[in-house]
C-alpha cells in the first residue's frame, strides 16, 4: 500500500486552516466544510472536521490508499486489526480507521468515484 495522506482531527477547522496556512506558507488544495488538504512536495496534509471539541483522539493519523476499501478492510480484520467503527462515507471519499496490535490508529482512503 502507499500512503494517501495524513491527517489530524480538529473542531475548529477554519482555525486550523489559516493556522496551518501562516504555518506551511502556501494555501490548501481545497477548504470544504468538513476537511480540507495541503499538498506538500506531493503528499498530502489533511484536517478533518470532528464533531466534539473534546476529542477521544488526538494527533495525526496515517491513511493508506485501499482500492476498494471493502476488500482491504476484510483482510485487515482477518490478521487481526481492530476495526473502529463504521466504514464512513463523505464527498472527499471512504474512510475506515483502525487499531494495530500496540494501539496506534492508522486509516484507509478510498477516493471518491469521478
Amino acid at each position: 500500500m502507499i500512503i494517501a495522506f495524513i491527517t489530524y482531527p480538529v473542531f475548529d477547522l477554519d482555525r486550523a486552516v489559516k493556522f496551518y496556512q501562516k504555518v506551511l506558507g502556501i494555501k490548501p488544495l481545497f477548504h470544504r466544510k468538513d476537511w480540507a488538504e495541503f499538498k506538500i512536495e506531493g503528499q498530502r496534509f489533511a484536517l478533518q472536521k470532528v464533531n466534539t471539541p473534546k476529542m477521544e483522539h488526538t494527533g495525526a493519523i496515517l491513511y493508506f490508499m485501499a482500492q476498494p476499501i471493502d476488500d482491504n478492510i476484510e483482510r485487515l480484520k482477518n490478521i487481526g486489526a481492530k476495526s473502529l467503527g463504521s466504514m464512513e462515507i463523505h464527498s472527499y471519499g471512504k474512510l475506515a480507521q483502525f487499531k494495530d496490535p500496540e494501539g496506534n490508529i492508522f486509516g484507509l482512503y478510498e477516493p471518491p468515484v469521478k
